[in-house]
């Protein structure tokens, strides 16, 4: 999941630095340049410091808490695609992705905001081995009280697989509900391999799963090579589902959705500019 770029913000990633020819139309001496890192400026900062993104991430796990147990009472009730067994006797069972869901990674976005980029693999790296993120608001609470009802926590994350010791060591610094041996924690073994259904499903086959928790599509259904108008439409059939069974945290900075809305490929900075002819009005 990467990247994206508010409208004002193709602006602000702009800054004029001295042309050794000069520029018709922009100014004698002056050319325009792009810091690719200043195309997720706002967004970080909006999640890192606004008192709304504080209150929406709240929010979010507050209808969540209450959701569980409306489906731990029901217990006709599942919450995933890959669910097709609905076994009432299955021990209940929740999905949750990672990071921007319970981990906040944007220490990690203002590194790479300041080295002039919006991701490096090698920081990423880095970031994920000191395992030092914060809990994303509410989170924490809302999954130490589903262990506290009996319901197991799955985290289906796409860090790889050399990222586990970092990982499992941030949850457990944190508190967040982990076994001893990281057996919930199901990573992406395969770097290829971005889909997270099968792993979905293998948490399917042996609980009641109950609820799913992310910050993309992908953390719900399959949909990295669909087009806007087929994600828009899964949204609508699944409409009672959001808010009862899925719940999506807000993510500006990056995700799937910006290969439907501009295509894939491109520096982040021509990415901008595609974001901009994409906007209606």
């Amino acid at each position: 999941m990467r990247r994206i770029i508010p409208l004002l913000l193709v602006f602000a990633a702009c800054a004029s630095v001295p042309s050794p020819r000069g520029g018709e139309g922009q100014g004698e001496g002056q050319q325009t340049t792009c810091n690719p890192g200043h195309t997720i400026l706002n967004a970080t900062l909006w999640v890192q410091s606004s008192a709304e993104f504080r209150a929406a991430s709240t929010q979010t796990f507050a209808a969540a808490r209450r959701a569980l147990d409306e489906a731990l009472a029901d217990r006709t009730r599942t919450g995933a695609i890959e669910e097709t067994n609905a076994d009432p006797d299955q021990p209940p069972a929740i999905v949750t992705d990672v990071d921007e869901t319970v981990l906040d990674n944007t220490p990690f976005e203002a590194r790479v905001i300041q080295a002039g980029k919006t991701y490096d693999s090698a920081t990423w790296k880095v970031w994920t081995a000191e395992g030092a993120a914060p809990a994303m608001p509410g989170a924490l609470e809302f999954l130490q009280y589903a262990r506290s009802r009996g319901v197991t926590v799955f985290y289906v994350t796409n860090r790889d697989e050399d990222e586990r010791p970092g990982t499992q060591a941030n949850l457990q610094r944190l508190g967040f509900p982990l076994d001893a041996k990281g057996e919930n924690l199901l990573l992406r073994t395969d770097p290829k391999v971005s889909d997270k259904s099968p792993r979905r499903k293998q948490v399917a086959d042996r609980y009641r799963l109950l609820l799913l928790l992310g910050d993309d599509f992908n953390d719900f259904a399959n949909v990295r090579e669909a087009s806007w108008e087929q994600r828009d439409a899964l949204v609508r059939e699944k409409e009672s589902w959001w808010g009862s069974r899925w719940f999506m945290l807000p993510n500006p900075m990056y995700g799937s959705w910006e290969r439907a809305a501009i295509g894939s490929g491109g520096t982040p900075c021509e990415q901008a500019e595609r974001k901009v002819r994409a906007l209606k009005r």
